[in-house]
C-alpha cells in the first residue's frame, strides 16, 4: 500500500468524528442566516472546525471580530507547519498547509511522507464537507432535538481527546506537557471570565511548550 492510500485509510478515525461535527456546523450556519451555498463554501474553503464555529458565534459582534477571532485561532497552524517541516520534506506547502487541522496534525505524528499527509487530509476534508452538506440540506429533519445538536458539537472535542490520549507516552513526553500547559492556560482564562481568549492562548502555548520539551530532551539525550 502506497503512502497516499495508507494516509487515506488512517483518515477514517478522523472522518468518523468530522462528519457529525460538520453536520452540526451546517445546521447552525443555516440557522444563523447563511444560505446553503454560503454554509457549504465555508467548509470547502475555510476547512477549520473551531474557526468556523467561532465565525458563527461572532457574527453578531460585527465583521471585524468575525474575521479577527478565526484568524487568531488559526495562527496556531503556523506552529504545526514548522513542526511538520522538521519531520519530512514539504514540496507543496500551500496544498499541504490547507488541510493541516488539529486532528490531522495529531494523526500525522506517524507520517513518513507528504503523500501520506495528503491522504489523511483528503479523507478528513471530504468527511467534513459531506457532513456540512447533510446538515445544510437535512438538518431540520435530523436535528429537531436541541440536545442532539449539543452532543454533536461535542463530538469534535471528543475526537481530539481520543486521538491525543493514546499518543501520550508518559511524564517526559512532549504531548503530555503540551496538554497540561494548554489546559492550565485555558482554565486560568476561563476562571477570569475570558474563555474564548483562553482557547486562543492555549492553542499557542500547547504546541510551543511541546517543541520546548522535545528540544530539551534532545539536548540532554
Amino acid at each position: 500500500m502506497n503512502s497516499f492510500r495508507r494516509g487515506l485509510v488512517t483518515s477514517c478515525s478522523i472522518a468518523l468524528g468530522y462528519f457529525p461535527a460538520g453536520a452540526t456546523f451546517g445546521v447552525l450556519a443555516v440557522g444563523s442566516g447563511f444560505n446553503p451555498f454560503e454554509a457549504l463554501s465555508a467548509s470547502m474553503f475555510i476547512f477549520a472546525g473551531a474557526s468556523q464555529f467561532a465565525l458563527l458565534s461572532t457574527l453578531s459582534y460585527g465583521l471585524l471580530w468575525s474575521l479577527l477571532i478565526p484568524l487568531l485561532l488559526n495562527l496556531r497552524h503556523v506552529v504545526y507547519g514548522v513542526i511538520m517541516t522538521r519531520r519530512v520534506r514539504i514540496r507543496y506547502p500551500l496544498v499541504t498547509a490547507f488541510g493541516l487541522t488539529d486532528e490531522v496534525f495529531v494523526v500525522a505524528q506517524e507520517m513518513n511522507s507528504e503523500r501520506f499527509l495528503w491522504g489523511v487530509q483528503l479523507g478528513a476534508y471530504f468527511s467534513w464537507v459531506a457532513g456540512t452538506a447533510v446538515g445544510v440540506f437535512g438538518g431540520r429533519f435530523l436535528f429537531r432535538e436541541g440536545l442532539l445538536t449539543s452532543s454533536m458539537v461535542f463530538s469534535l472535542a471528543g475526537l481530539f481527546l481520543v486521538l491525543l490520549i493514546p499518543r501520550i507516552k508518559g511524564f517526559g513526553d512532549g504531548n503530555f506537557w503540551s496538554a497540561i500547559a494548554g489546559g492550565i492556560v485555558a482554565l486560568i482564562f476561563h476562571l477570569l471570565g475570558y474563555t474564548s481568549w483562553g482557547i486562543i492562548a492555549a492553542s499557542f502555548v500547547g504546541p510551543l511548550f511541546a517543541v520546548y520539551v522535545e528540544n530539551r530532551r534532545r539536548e540532554t539525550a
